[in-house]
């Protein structure tokens, strides 16, 4: 069975993700509801969908969900707190985002009355350091860090929800390391790009054999969507991301210098530490990448967008996040 959807609310809908979502949504004849802070939105607003509506507020904020929640019959819950150092240092602030801001997104959803299907992206992280590659999602979750944990609890939290109101279907997508345009400069592909882009060397901590597969963010948004319509997916935890090229850091580093034609001009420093660096060695996972045959089997999903392709787009458009929203402002209830 397919669901129709009149309108969805998408949290977090200007992040990278949430832009390219909001595009595959609109597509499909959907209204959507970008729900996101203000300064997030005035960041990317020239690449958000003008037949999307913005709703500006902070998934802390019960009263400002309710408000955009009007008139929608489906939510994607994106918003999270993210980034290596910053879940870290603010575990506290980790913490109340993502497992309060979820229990709260639940909670305007439900006093709606209307969401016939909740799709909660959850995170690679939740595997920790994985016992063997590729994972599946029968595999142990052993998070390593805060932000693996919040998405744990986030994930308990749906199927809660999804047992006390069982009118309101639900899908849990564990997004495995997806890269794409406007993303800000602390995520891997992207740091290394935006200092490529900038004739600088691309810094690698540790030895660079750490491997993981990267998604481009229009092959995640359209499993998004194609988890969100079918009814196959209600009650699943899903893996979404690339499965056909698992890549080290270095190569990766590699490739992106060779892309941007400055193999002889630049070159990759390798550390061989963590020290000084916002990465730790207790908290770095060293192989992790996926196993999406449930996805491809109840939606039939593969990953279209080959690595080198999508690090090309990045370099085209040429549009980076350098830094976080201030701590303030994120953190407050608007």
């Amino acid at each position: 069975m397919k669901y129709k959807f009149k309108k969805v609310l998408i949290t977090g809908g200007a992040g990278t993700i949430g832009i390219y979502l909001t595009n595959e949504l609109i597509l499909r004849g959907v209204d959507v509801v970008v729900f996101d802070l203000h300064e997030q939105i005035e960041r990317v607003d020239k690449f958000i969908n003008p037949k999307a509506t913005k709703f500006y507020g902070s998934i802390l904020d019960i009263s400002a969900l309710r408000d955009a929640l009007i008139g929608c019959d489906g939510v994607v819950h994106l918003a999270a707190h993210l980034g290596v150092q910053r879940t870290e240092r603010n575990r506290l602030r980790c913490l109340d985002i993502n497992i309060t801001g979820t229990n709260k997104v639940l909670d305007a959803s439900i006093m709606n009355g209307q969401i016939k299907k909740f799709v909660f992206a959850s995170s690679s992280e939740v595997y920790g350091e994985p016992l063997e590659n590729p994972i599946t999602e029968s595999a142990i979750t052993q998070g390593k860090t805060v932000y693996a944990v919040s998405k744990l609890a986030g994930e308990e939290l749906v199927k809660a929800y999804g047992i006390e109101f069982p009118e309101m279907k639900y899908s849990i997508l564990r997004y495995f390391n997806a890269y794409g345009p406007h993303q800000v400069s602390q995520f891997v592909i992207t740091k290394f790009i935006h200092r490529v882009a900038e004739n600088k060397n691309p810094v690698i901590f540790g030895d660079g054999t750490q491997k993981r597969s990267y998604n481009f963010v229009s092959d995640t948004a359209r499993g998004t969507a194609d988890a969100l319509f079918s009814s196959k997916t209600d009650k699943m935890i899903m893996n979404l991301g690339n499965s056909k090229e698992p890549i080290s850091l270095l190569n990766l580093a590699e490739k992106i210098i060779k892309i941007a034609g400055k193999e002889g001009d630049l070159c990759v420093e390798v550390q061989n530490t963590f020290e000084n660096t916002d990465r730790d060695e207790n908290r770095e996972i060293f192989q992790r990448y996926c196993d999406t045959s449930i996805a491809k089997d109840l939606i039939a999903y593969e990953s279209l967008v080959t690595l080198d392709t999508g690090i090309k787009t990045i370099f085209d458009l040429g549009h980076f996040q350098s830094t976080w929203l201030s701590s303030e402002k994120e953190y407050l209830v608007d």
